[in-house]
């Protein structure tokens, strides 16, 4: 993720899933995410993050907050 390499994690994000045909998901986002984080020993995604998920497909948006939430919940 080149913008992440760039600049970091930003403090919000708004997740879809469904991001195109030739594009990884929001949850494949999400997985990058929380593989960074660990790589990093939970300081790579801050700690005031927050996010929103918009996405019209219920079982893409079910798993990215599930995951989140999961994640971040233990990280504490």
């Amino acid at each position: 993720m080149k913008i992440f390499d760039k600049h970091g994690c930003p403090s919000f994000i708004s997740f879809d899933h469904d991001l195109g045909a030739r594009s990884k998901t929001g949850f494949d986002i999400v997985k990058d995410m929380v593989e960074r984080d660990l790589d990093k020993r939970g300081r790579w995604i801050p700690k005031n993050f927050t996010y929103d998920v918009h996405s019209a497909n219920p079982v893409g948006k079910d798993n990215i907050e599930g995951l989140l939430d999961n994640y971040l919940e233990k990280r504490k």
